[in-house]
């Protein structure tokens, strides 16, 4: 093995370390843990929002409006002959 592979291998096993000892290093594993869990938090919601209870909101309300704002009363029921 020459002198050239030698000093290759070494900069290959410098460069594959992770870079936790200086502060740059640090504040990149900061970020992506904050990331993570923003991601997480978002997911989180997200999941409450598919499986948890149903509220009762004013979106849900919607069909049930009239022009003049109050609920709209149910349909009379037929006349029986």
């Amino acid at each position: 093995m020459s002198a050239s592979e030698i000093a290759d291998n070494k900069w290959e096993l410098e460069a594959s370390k992770p870079p936790i000892s200086d502060v740059s290093g640090i504040l990149q594993i900061v970020v992506v843990g904050a990331f993570t869990l923003m991601f997480a938090w978002m997911m989180l919601f997200t999941f409450q929002g598919i499986f948890g209870g149903k509220r009762e909101t004013l979106a849900d309300q919607y069909g049930n409006l009239t022009v003049d704002g109050k609920k709209k009363e149910a349909a009379p029921a037929p006349a029986a002959e």
